[in-house]
């Protein structure tokens, strides 16, 4: 008896284990969604009032769905981008992160960067992340040279490098200017819709 309970013990650690994982995996992904729902909200009304504000209680609310969603399922890139997104909002609000004992978002972006190298999209978040905090260094010319590398087609990628090269255009070193050059000339080709808007909202000085 004791033996055939030692045969079976390993497949019931095993069921065991892959039954937690699915259980984690169903808690994470409810999380995700409401975080999700929340991002896309706030997406919207930004396009449609460039002067919207996120609630406070509200970011608050997200931000914590986005930390149960990676305590189900931590280490996931996917669900640290997310996260990241959630504490650009904060930022942009003019809140600062570490008051609540958080990560800051340049540490998450960070955190998102190393797990998926690359990923465009997370170096273009965090040259983005980056200028918000007025951050105009090296590292944050090293995201964009990146970004570009990596997705020098992808849509997203183009249009932060649009707007951050003409943004900043004369603070940056000669080659990664060039660059971003380079990169709306491409978006001039592919949307040039998009292009226009940007033009006109971020004129060359």
């Amino acid at each position: 008896m004791f033996k055939r309970w030692l045969m079976v013990f390993p497949a019931i650690v095993l069921l065991v284990t892959a039954l937690n994982t699915a259980w984690n995996l169903v808690q994470s992904q409810i999380w995700r969604s409401q975080t999700e729902n929340f991002l896309d909200h706030w997406a919207a009304k930004t396009k449609e009032d460039d002067g919207f504000s996120v609630d406070k209680e509200e970011w608050q609310l997200t931000l914590n769905g986005a930390d149960k969603a990676l305590d189900n399922m931590p280490g996931s890139p996917d669900l640290l981008v997310m996260r990241a997104k959630v504490l650009d909002r904060g930022v942009q609000a003019g809140w600062s992160k570490h008051d609540y004992g958080e990560l800051s978002e340049l540490d998450a972006w960070q955190q998102s960067i190393l797990l998926r190298p690359g990923w465009p999209y997370s170096w273009s978040n965090y040259a983005q992340a980056r200028s918000q905090r007025s951050l105009i260094d090296s590292s944050f010319e090293q995201a964009l040279v990146r970004a570009d590398q990596l997705g020098p087609w992808e849509q997203y990628v183009m249009e932060n490098a649009s707007i951050l090269g003409r943004y900043y255009h004369g603070w940056l070193s000669e080659p990664t200017q060039q660059m971003l050059n380079s990169s709306h000339q491409r978006l001039v080709t592919l949307y040039s819709h998009r292009a226009k808007q940007i033009e006109q909202k971020y004129p060359l000085p």
